[in-house]
């Protein structure tokens, strides 16, 4: 959804989205926000960029346990009417996962978390779950099957014209990755470096620019289309009103 020139983007999810990796053996937080609003802004100058960044580190989607659903309420009941968020950017499933949360329960709940921006208009970039090397319980398979899942909702249509997928699970992965490019993007096992999250903001932002020239081309399109209406009833209006002129200059003769 896009309102005139701004873009107000949440960017909402758990610890990778917080940012949080260890420098120099202290916590620190660089989340992939920075970069992707760096990104967004040099492709759109004119644009004003503006950012929420809601990552709670440990939360889960399942709602209980976790607080993704009753966040993700509060922010659209509490924020999005004094700043309407024209995109959402939402990852979440690595904690779930680990706490053995089966794939497709956790489909489901992702669902209803998707839900709650959709149904305000609000574009939705959905995320796949990124390997999580030390999460040793979790078989691989775990993953594709909840990834597959969150990739074929955009393919099928499903979510909406609004709703959209980016499959960060291969774009910034740990197994195929040589030794040295692990060791600059990626953390601890489950977290990115600074390096990692900024490449995860500007892939993020990349896709987004996409959708967003989309959704720039649609609103010209509706834009030209009321246009054409608007001359057409004009037309209608003029030649009914000169019709009716013709009409009572006959009973006047």
């Amino acid at each position: 959804m896009i309102l005139g020139q701004s873009l107000n983007i949440l960017c909402f999810g758990d610890s990778l989205t917080a940012g949080f990796s260890f420098v120099h053996g202290l916590e620190h937080l660089h989340p992939y926000e920075v970069a992707m609003k760096a990104t967004l802004q040099a492709a759109f100058p004119t644009y004003k960029v503006t950012t929420d960044v809601q990552g709670v580190s440990g939360d889960q989607v399942l709602t209980p346990p976790g607080g993704f659903l009753t966040r993700m309420d509060i922010c659209f009941k509490e924020t999005h009417p004094v700043s309407p968020y024209t995109h959402a950017v939402i990852l979440g499933g690595t904690n779930d996962l680990y706490q053995q949360t089966s794939p497709s329960v956790l489909f489901q709940a992702l669902k209803e978390v998707w839900a709650i921006p959709l149904e305000h208009k609000t574009t939705v970039l959905a995320l796949t779950v990124p390997e999580c090397p030390i999460c040793e319980n979790v078989p691989v398979e775990r993953y594709d099957k909840l990834n597959n899942a969150i990739l074929e909702r955009e393919k099928v249509g499903s979510g909406g014209d609004q709703f959209h997928t980016l499959d960060l699970y291969h774009i910034i992965p740990w197994v195929s990755l040589p030794e040295e490019r692990r060791k600059a993007l990626w953390d601890d096992g489950v977290h990115f470096s600074p390096e990692g999250y900024n490449l995860m903001g500007q892939v993020i932002a990349r896709e987004l620019i996409k959708i967003i020239n989309k959704e720039n081309k649609i609103v010209e399109k509706n834009e030209e289309v009321a246009r054409e209406q608007a001359a057409l009833e004009e037309a209608q209006r003029i030649g009914n009103f000169n019709n009716e002129l013709k009409r009572r200059d006959h009973y006047l003769l």
